[in-house]
């Protein structure tokens, strides 16, 4: 039924013909359909059935047996055949509430299970936007690729028209001949990109995109503050690791409780019913057996001695205890560098974005002036194709400055687990 559920959620959120894909829906496909999910859900939905498993000493036991035997000379019992047939309820009173506590270890642990859970779709999530963010790029990069080769190539006819009608060296015309071969060999390097990039959205998302898929470009929001002091606890209280320790960490110790429970007497109750059916070994004489019993029994164990057992046992379990307290402190410190980190890439991110936005407008202002007088005979070819290296250079840096903004942002949403700031309003990244 749940792998219905999770095929009908994909087969909705599979983009229609002519739409673009969304960042939300590439993360929607890849929550419903990949792999790494799929495993852990099954893992959790394994330790949901052992928890089921705990809840067994709560509830009664009831146990059939039959029994039938033929002897041909009889020698104790004057009986040719004798069959038993006993019905018996038991049902354990107490027993050092050792039940009680496993159950709440198989709970503590299920509840571990689902926080792994959750930090894999965490980490997914991540990868779709990293992969959804490296797609965009690189079709942005491809698209400045190909506006370079339709520059050069309107170069290449202006110089070519100059060449031949004796106004300039034959070397000038080369010069742009040569770079628009290398332009074109970037053109299909970003072309290559493209299509890498679009295996592996595909990839993590577990559903496979066509190269000419529409992917919908993210919003674009101005930088904010970062203050760490503030995300810290938050991230502290949210991250799903962390809980996954703690959450294991109390399976230990109602292990270690339940262990305990041993040393205290088990006290069970059992009601069983018998029926006894028999053939006489001397005919014409009375049956001096019974034909029913009905027994009822309290039996209390106390174990005295097991060789140190349960003892050894506590002390193991203790020392796991003390284990996961040194992981979680060590997992609090390499959460806190990935903040720092995580902070740091943000910040650097949003000063390279305003830097490449101002960066940005000279060389397409420098390019257009180049342009008209290499027209007018004022510069040279060499100047035309500076002017353009100038322009694809600061277009590229600009497209990385606002992914790698965007892919900052993905990163210290991981890093908190949650939303580090209201989701930016407005229009996409600017088209180059």
């Amino acid at each position: 039924m749940k792998r219905m559920a999770v095929i009908v959620l994909a087969t909705l959120l599979m983009p229609s013909p002519g739409r673009a894909v969304t960042m939300e829906e590439a993360v929607s496909l890849a929550l419903a359909n990949n792999h790494r999910i799929r495993d852990f859900r099954q893992r959790t939905e394994a330790q949901e059935r052992r928890v089921d498993s705990g809840k067994a000493p709560f509830w009664p036991q009831f146990e059939a047996t039959y029994e039938y035997a033929k002897t041909e000379n009889p020698v104790i019992f004057p009986t040719k055949d004798a069959s038993a047939f006993s019905v018996e309820v038991s049902y354990n009173l107490f027993r050092g509430f050792s039940d009680k506590n496993t159950l709440g270890a198989a709970r503590s642990t299920l509840e571990a299970v689902r926080y792994g859970e959750k930090a894999a779709e965490a980490d997914v999530i991540l990868e779709v936007k990293r992969a959804y963010i490296d797609l965009l790029r690189a079709r942005k990069s491809l698209e400045v690729a190909r506006e370079s080769v339709e520059l050069l190539e309107r170069q290449r006819r202006d110089a070519e028209l100059f060449f031949r009608g004796g106004l300039t060296a034959k070397n000038e015309y080369l010069k742009v001949e040569v770079e628009l071969a290398s332009a074109r060999q970037d053109l299909l390097r970003a072309e290559s990109s493209f299509r890498v990039a679009g295996k592996g959205l595909g990839r993590v998302t577990g559903v496979p995109l066509g190269e000419d898929e529409p992917v919908e470009e993210i919003a674009f929001g101005e930088p904010f503050e970062i203050d760490e002091r503030v995300l810290a606890p938050r991230m502290l209280e949210r991250r799903s690791e962390l809980r996954f320790l703690a959450a294991q960490r109390q399976a230990r110790e109602r292990t270690k409780d339940s262990i305990w429970g041993g040393y205290l007497p088990s006290v069970d109750l059992s009601l069983a019913h018998s029926r006894y059916g028999e053939t006489s070994a001397f005919e014409g004489r009375n049956d001096p057996l019974f034909d029913s019993d009905t027994r009822a029994t309290v039996e209390a164990t106390w174990t005295l001695f097991d060789g140190f057992r349960k003892r050894s046992d506590i002390l193991a379990e203790a020392a796991e205890i003390r284990a996961i307290e040194e992981r979680i402190r060590d997992t609090q410190e390499d959460l806190r560098l990935q903040l720092r980190t995580a902070v740091e890439g943000y910040r650097v991110a949003a000063g390279r974005i305003v830097l490449a936005r101002k960066s940005v407008e000279q060389p397409e202002e420098n390019y257009r002036i180049t342009q008209s007088q290499f027209r007018e005979q004022v510069s040279t070819a060499a100047d035309l194709l500076d002017a353009r290296v100038f322009l694809t250079r600061a277009r590229t840096e600009y497209n990385n400055a606002f992914y790698d903004l965007r892919l900052s942002l993905a990163v210290l949403e991981r890093v908190v687990e949650g939303p580090v700031a209201p989701e930016p309003a407005g229009g996409g990244a600017r088209g180059n």
